[in-house]
């Protein structure tokens, strides 16, 4: 067993977030293979989950079968980071993670990977 902060973790093999593959079912297909325990959303922008659009809503897509999940958060302002990680948290979500240096591009652009 892996205690990760409050999470009890039974397995050591974590889904790593995969830009344009981790969505739910993606996660749930994963799963079904069996022996995964966390695992991790694509980036997700604050911005866009706090003005709730459709395309983070999607991205944070989960179910029963889809627990214990992670999502990875991207921004530029810390205020909206902690926001959208309180609003991941009232919602039951596991872990936050936070991106802290990814070159995909639609992370640059927003600055997010600058301090």
């Amino acid at each position: 067993m892996i205690r990760f902060g409050s999470l009890t973790l039974t397995s050591n093999l974590f889904l790593s977030p995969l830009a344009g593959y981790t969505n739910l079912p993606f996660r749930l297909t994963v799963r079904e293979i069996g022996g995964l325990d966390l695992a991790t959303t694509d980036l997700v922008n604050a911005r866009s989950l706090l003005e709730k659009r459709t395309k983070a809503l999607r991205l944070i897509q989960t179910c029963p079968d889809d627990q214990p999940l992670a999502v990875q958060l991207f921004g530029s302002r810390p205020e909206e980071m902690r926001d959208a990680a309180l609003y991941l948290e009232s919602i039951g979500t596991a872990s936050v993670d936070i991106n802290m240096g990814c070159p995909v591009r639609k992370v640059c652009q927003v600055a997010a990977a600058r301090p």
